[in-house]
């Protein structure tokens, strides 16, 4: 009866041991995790905007039209009416349009005043001659010295009296089509000056307008 006494009390004393330590265990995990920090909050979502939407092509610029044709014009034969304002050049043979080209004109606006203006000069003219001019040169006075092909493959020499060396050339620079960027002649790219030249004559009307 003694010996199952102590063998219930040494259980008892057993257990309750088992149980401190598994409290202690318990706790100490409780304060190993309160001991842990806390995982980093995520970072905000940022709301993204919508994609900007696609810019619609911009439209080609419109072809202007061209000047009306004076009323005394020779209905068979080929004539050219330069406008400077929108660097065109027409070709017409009597009242029909036959071809128009882009072209540049003299860097400063209006009508010819004085030699070394760079303005081109308006009015009634006429072909006086079509010369080679493949092997011209000319200086810019732009620190690049004299320019081989500055005139292109041909010089279109316009009879424009009180005025010399006015006439409808080429260009070695045939991004300037389109601008103001002569000293008073009439450029064209050098492409579109070798189907004029086939196409002109000497005594041929030019008319020049703003």
């Amino acid at each position: 009866m003694y010996y199952q006494k102590k063998n219930v009390s040494r259980s008892v004393k057993i257990a309750a041991l088992l149980a401190v330590v598994l409290l202690a265990v318990g706790l100490y995990k409780g304060y190993e995790y309160l001991r842990k920090p806390e995982p980093p909050a995520p970072p905000p979502v940022e709301e993204q905007e919508p994609p900007a939407p696609i810019p619609a092509p911009k439209p080609k610029d419109e072809e202007p039209s061209p000047p009306a044709i004076p009323e005394r014009v020779s209905e068979d034969k080929r004539w050219l009416h330069i406008v400077k304002g929108t660097y065109r050049l027409y070709l017409y043979k009597g009242r029909d349009l036959e071809r128009t080209f882009r072209i540049a004109v003299g860097a400063n606006e209006g009508q010819k005043q004085r030699v070394g203006d760079k303005r081109t000069p308006t009015g009634s003219f006429t072909v006086q001659q079509v010369q080679n001019a493949s092997s011209w040169t000319h200086d810019f006075r732009d620190g690049a010295g004299e320019i081989r092909g500055a005139y292109g493959p041909w010089f279109i020499r316009l009879k424009t009296p009180g005025w010399s060396g006015i006439g409808i050339h080429g260009t070695h620079a045939p991004d300037s089509i389109g601008t103001r960027a002569t000293e008073g002649c009439i450029r064209l790219k050098n492409e579109d000056l070798v189907q004029l030249k086939e196409r002109v004559f000497v005594g041929m009307k030019v008319v020049i307008s703003e």
